[in-house]
């Protein structure tokens, strides 16, 4: 299974490019419906604890905090990282948007939802709640300058899905806002 992504332009930042192919959309079937409300339980965690993937996408941002590398998508790529990154970016004062979502994120709450998101600010989720829980680590992790690692455990769906995301992001001196999420889910 590979993230959804809507196509390598949406996937900029005056130097960032994230590429991936972009996805073709299936006809006919139609959308699920949310559960009544999902929520999310979210505990902090030191950085020192985060999987492998994770470890590596943090080295990568560590050498390019102040702004992201202009290959980091074919970075991410070439070392089997992509699968594990969800991407969201915002225009100055705008919503954060799904550019890209992670295959664990797909697998989770379907590939579905994961169609009706991409090109949607994260604030217009089905799974509202969720969405919101979620936006307050997004916003740290943007503005604190700082990653953010979390480990989750999702409750409404069909099973309890335990995770975890590290969270890294950027505000370019125009003020655009990019957060690329590190997912890591066993079996996954």
């Amino acid at each position: 299974m590979t993230g959804l992504v809507l196509d390598a332009r949406s996937l900029t930042l005056p130097t960032l490019r994230l590429g991936a192919p972009a996805i073709i959309r299936s006809r006919g079937e139609p959308p699920p419906l949310p559960p009544a409300e999902v929520t999310v339980t979210i505990h902090r965690q030191p950085l020192a604890v985060a999987a492998d993937a994770q470890v590596a996408v943090l080295d990568h941002w560590r050498a390019h905090r102040l702004e992201p590398s202009p290959t980091m998508g074919s970075d991410l790529r070439e070392a089997g990282l992509l699968h594990h990154c969800g991407f969201l970016s915002a225009d100055p004062g705008g919503p954060l948007i799904f550019r890209r979502i992670a295959d664990a994120t797909v697998k989770a709450l379907g590939r579905e939802w994961a169609r009706q998101q991409l090109g949607k600010p994260n604030d217009d989720d089905p799974y509202s709640e969720y969405a919101i829980q979620l936006a307050t680590h997004y916003d740290e992790a943007i503005q604190g300058g700082e990653p953010v690692y979390n480990h989750l455990v999702i409750h409404g769906l069909a099973h309890p899905v335990v995770y975890s995301h590290l969270l890294v992001g950027w505000t370019s001196p125009t003020g655009q806002q990019a957060l690329l999420t590190v997912i890591d889910w066993p079996g996954v």
